[in-house]
């Protein structure tokens, strides 16, 4: 979904913890509706 994605060179620089996180602050339903609010049409 556009510019999202994230580049590690090694799995230990890798925050599981603070991925674990972020990714419970907003549902998917969330992410979606503001995905397809700031899409370009």
């Amino acid at each position: 979904m556009g510019k999202s994605c994230i580049r590690f060179k090694k799995l230990k620089q890798i925050p599981f913890g603070l991925i674990a996180e972020l990714t419970q602050k907003i549902t998917v339903n969330e992410w979606i509706a503001l995905y397809e609010e700031n899409i370009k049409k």
